[in-house]
């Protein structure tokens, strides 16, 4: 990963940013989009650990205590609530790596609209 300078930065609010995720995920855009990020050298994603924290204590608390998850969506909560994904920064080429698939969003794609 390069190190960015301020101006290569930048914040979205969260109305924005789930609005982008969920074009790609409506649209089975994915692997598209990361054809297009490849191909402009782009192999990873900056995210702020706070996001991840707060997504991860949702599941943790809210999802995986219930049965709303279906079978390959609950293997994908449980590797996102063990590993803690993203929460700290191990360094280079140490980062986790996600699970493919496992997910029950009817119209999102095969792989439930999570990138892979």
């Amino acid at each position: 990963m390069t190190d960015l300078t301020s101006e290569e930065l930048t914040e979205t609010n969260l109305e924005n940013f789930i609005g982008f995720m969920t074009f790609l995920a409506k649209n089975d855009l994915w692997d598209e989009a990361r054809t297009a990020l490849e191909a402009a050298g782009v192999s990873t994603v900056r995210v702020s650990t706070e996001p991840i924290r707060v997504i991860r204590k949702m599941i943790n608390e809210e999802w995986l205590p219930t049965d709303r998850l279906d079978p390959g969506g609950r293997r994908h909560a449980l590797v996102i609530a063990e590993c803690g994904c993203g929460v700290s920064s191990p360094g280079p080429g140490s980062g986790p790596v996600s699970p493919t698939g496992g997910g029950g969003d009817a119209g999102a794609g095969g792989d439930g609209g999570r990138p892979q």
